[in-house]
């Protein structure tokens, strides 16, 4: 091989193996990016998904009056304030419910056994039993007015309660807290429904339907 063939091989080689090399080095960072990445998002992921479950059990545990309250899922809000629902344990009566933690309020949504819409807002601070605070109370389209928390028998919270053959919206402001709900925006058509089928239980039994609960509130 003449000389000027030898160099020009060992150019041509060398040249090689620094591409080579360069090549190997971009891969590497690329796969060292890529797997940081994926770790990242892993971690991200698994932050968000720990976020949702902390804010989600504190949701359904705050103030649950020994009842095992779940998502209604159509109306779930994730990191806010969805509605929530359960079956009281003797009368399995269907209710729903809202949470605001932040203003320790919940209020609950439920049908009367003589098919009477009936909200109940409690405001979750200890008290003493007697005791009372007073608030403004706006529901749907009627004037305000001038009403009383009264304390719980059990002191664990300030209540008032409301029955109405429509309920629509409801406003209360206190010095302590203010609440406005529009109730539109909750599932009060299966309250209605939930009750037409435990008062019928037996047609729907016969009709092949399995999760009937039978009426036992009169």
């Amino acid at each position: 091989m003449h000389f000027n063939e030898y160099v020009s091989s060992y150019i041509f080689h060398m040249v090689n193996f620094q591409d080579r090399s360069l090549i190997n080095i971009i891969m590497f960072s690329v796969t060292s990016f890529f797997k940081a990445f994926s770790v990242a998002l892993i971690l991200g992921v698994c932050a968000v998904l720990f976020a949702l479950w902390q804010h989600s059990s504190s949701q359904l545990n705050y103030a649950s009056r020994d009842m095992d309250w779940e998502w209604s899922w159509m109306y779930y809000e994730p990191f806010s304030n969805g509605i929530q629902t359960t079956r009281t344990k003797d009368t399995k009566q269907l209710l729903f419910r809202r949470v605001d933690i932040s203003s320790k309020l919940t209020t609950v949504f439920n049908i009367t056994y003589i098919n009477k819409l009936e909200i109940i807002v409690t405001y979750e601070d200890s008290c003493l039993f007697g005791s009372f605070f007073p608030a403004k109370l706006k529901l749907n389209q009627t004037q305000q007015q001038q009403i009383n928390f009264q304390c719980e028998k059990n002191g664990r919270g300030y209540l008032f309660r409301r029955t109405a053959n429509q309920l629509t919206s409801v406003q209360i402001k206190s010095d302590k807290f203010e609440l406005k709900e529009n109730f539109s925006e909750w599932p009060i058509d299966e309250l209605k429904k939930d009750q037409f089928i435990q008062q019928h239980s037996n047609f729907f039994k016969r009709k092949g339907q399995s999760d009937v609960y039978e009426w036992s509130r009169d």
